[in-house]
């Protein structure tokens, strides 16, 4: 009754937080879940980490196969994952152990059967902020990439093919040389440390 009781683009945040914990797996069908779904992602922009998490909101995406939705569907969630996935890359970050990167990426790849296009994406970018989460990216996942050979956070599939297209990654010669020739003024000291700690992340996998 609340999700009817006004139009689709006036719902809030406050509206569709609880539903989008429960959609599909408890709630509605995917016929209701595309309808809201336009609306709910829109606020995600601006409420990110106002959710139970942004895994389990993109995560509705697998849970409603939508890889097998019609192809203009599919087309219109590609481009704004993509488009969603470019802004985060370009936003500033001051802090190396920043976690906003590893949320989006968690995110995308709970909806996502591959994540390759988005890794390729990251590589490509210009801007000099992607350089940073780079670093942000290997600093905060390096412990558990050393101790367990996985990402950090507990949203990912450790089984899946988009934690390994991750760890694959990481181990190319690319993300290294993103940050062995970023400069001081791109990558200041405490973004520095991603280096050594990428060298030895990529000593330690074992992706055989």
């Amino acid at each position: 009754d609340l999700l009817q009781s006004k139009p689709l683009r006036q719902l809030s945040y406050d509206d569709l937080e609880r539903y989008s914990g429960m959609a599909l797996t408890t709630w509605g069908t995917v016929r209701d879940f595309k309808h809201l779904m336009p609306r709910l992602f829109e606020l995600t922009i601006d409420h990110r980490d106002g959710f139970l998490d942004l895994a389990v909101v993109f995560g509705k995406l697998s849970v409603g196969e939508y890889e097998s939705w019609p192809a203009s569907e599919q087309d219109a969630v590609n481009k704004f994952l993509m488009a969603y996935w470019r802004y985060q890359l370009s936003e500033p970050i001051d802090s190396a152990y920043d976690e906003t990167t590893d949320t989006v990426l968690c995110a995308i790849g709970n909806a996502v059967s591959s994540l390759q296009l988005f890794l390729e994406e990251w590589q490509e970018m210009s801007e000099p902020a992607s350089v940073r989460h780079v670093a942000a990216f290997v600093l905060t996942n390096a412990p558990t990439l050393l101790s367990k050979s996985q990402l950090r956070n507990s949203f990912w599939s450790k089984s899946g093919r988009t934690h390994r297209d991750v760890l694959e990654w990481l181990c190319t010669d690319r993300p290294l040389h993103m940050l062995s020739t970023a400069s001081d003024d791109l990558l200041p000291a405490d973004f520095s440390y991603a280096v050594t700690q990428l060298a030895a992340v990529q000593s330690s996998l074992d992706l055989r």
